[in-house]
């Protein structure tokens, strides 16, 4: 039996550190060029974290009912079996998180070059230079790697607030003087052009990570009331953490100049103090540095999981003697992580591609719910259920499906090339079954 032993405090902490990352210090610039408008990218930022916190709602269950671990690895197995949990786990590896690091290297190269000063031939390189340090560093330094982890933590909520605080005290625009009102947003001819769904793309991957908060259900005190208290706090904060750094870039820069910043929070800061560029750059990209080492350390767990029950192949169920990393399987995906750097280059190209595919499970195993419920799968007694039911999940699930399909629908590669990623990972998956059974 688990011990009940974290609090309210402990949840919402969880809350909002599993999901503050590195995408406001970027994404603003391309939520700006597909809704150009202060008022309604402020209200984007709500709506993620509307969604997020929905989503989290129902993850809470069935963190509840499946407390063994496994995420939603496990929740799709338990629900449809194994051929979609193998899905999950090979587009982890092939896109979610190999994407993800490829996107984060990318921040950290972009704002080392606001440091260093190299030319933009040389971001890719760097990029693939920086994974292979990462890699060895995660392989054969596990405490080490762990420390940096938690100061890379510090320093990105330092970065987070203290940014923040200077921006809305120190900047002087009129936000939403030119603002396209509630009453126009239908019949502007200036609002038709937006591209809704591509910007939301850019906050959803802001908000990505709020499931994980959602997986120490079963280790709370007094889940039925602090799970979904914690949830909604953290969330609570994190939005308007969120909120609060867009409105204080859009109080410093013009739309336009966010529209076509690189290093976004270095620039805005520039602006308010003079040389102040130089500080804040050195802050993220060790932030956003440490933050992709967390990717290399903990998505291989996953594909030894699967290896080790079958479902991948068996070279990468093996851990390092010495070290006890699954080496092969951190190797493969940092390996992979360097040729999404080289095929897509951009940021935006690569979190676009990332979080098409992680929101497609993320909404997949929340449909979940409806077979747990119907045949009172897992543990039952004395865990959180989600409320609303089934509306929320339902809601949950349309906007989802909204925002996969528009996107996937665009003339932008990157928003279906993840989605390709999964009949070739069922492809994979029959040849191992073949194997097996030889």
């Amino acid at each position: 039996m688990n011990k009940k032993g974290l609090s309210l405090f402990a949840l919402t902490m969880i809350a909002i550190g599993s999901t503050i990352g590195s995408g406001i210090f970027k994404t603003p610039t391309s939520i700006a060029q597909a809704v150009p408008d202060p008022m309604w990218m402020t209200v984007l930022w709500i709506a993620g974290g509307v969604v997020s916190m929905i989503g989290a709602l129902v993850y809470a269950e069935m963190g509840g009912r499946f407390p063994k671990g496994g995420g939603i690895y496990t929740y799709l197995k338990e629900a449809f079996g194994p051929l979609p949990a193998f899905l999950y786990g090979w587009c982890l590896l092939t896109v979610v998180s190999s994407g993800t690091i490829a996107a984060l290297i990318v921040v950290f190269a972009d704002y080392s070059q606001k440091i260093v000063g190299f030319s933009d031939q040389l971001i890719p390189i760097v990029a693939a230079g920086s994974i292979v340090v990462l890699t060895l560093f995660n392989m054969f330094s596990l405490d080490s790697s762990k420390w940096f982890a938690n100061v890379s933590t510090v320093l990105k909520i330092i970065g987070i607030y203290g940014l923040l605080i200077l921006l809305l005290f120190l900047g002087t625009n009129n936000i939403f003087d030119n603002s396209i009102s509630v009453s126009e947003i239908f019949s502007n001819e200036k609002a038709q052009g937006f591209g809704w769904a591509k910007a939301f793309v850019g906050v959803l991957w802001s908000y990505t990570g709020w499931h994980y908060a959602s997986f120490v259900t079963n280790e709370a005190e007094n889940p039925k009331r602090n799970v979904p208290l914690a949830l909604i706090l953290g969330t609570l904060v994190v939005t308007l953490s969120y909120v609060l750094v867009s409105i204080g870039y859009m109080n410093v820069l013009s739309i336009e100049e966010i529209q076509n910043s690189k290093t976004l929070a270095a620039d805005a800061m520039e602006k308010i103090i003079p040389g102040g560029s130089f500080a804040v750059s050195i802050l993220i990209a060790l932030s956003v540095f440490g933050c992709a080492g967390l990717y290399v350390l903990a998505t291989p767990r996953i594909v030894q999981q699967m290896s080790n029950e079958g479902l991948f192949f068996e070279a990468f169920g093996k851990s390092h003697p010495k070290f006890g990393v699954p080496v092969n399987a951190i190797l493969l995906q940092s390996a992979w992580a360097i040729v999404l750097i080289f095929v897509w280059g951009k940021f935006e190209a690569l979190y676009t591609y990332v979080t098409i595919t992680e929101w497609f499970f993320l909404a997949m195993a929340c449909s979940g719910i409806f077979i747990f419920r119907m045949k009172k799968m897992g543990q039952t007694d004395g865990i959180f259920k989600s409320p609303l039911y089934p509306v929320l999940p339902v809601l949950f699930i349309a906007v989802v499906a909204w925002f996969i399909v528009k996107n996937a629908l665009s003339d932008d590669p990157a928003a279906y090339f993840g989605l390709m990623v999964i009949p070739i990972g069922a492809v994979v998956y029959l040849i191992i079954g073949r194997k097996k059974s030889e």
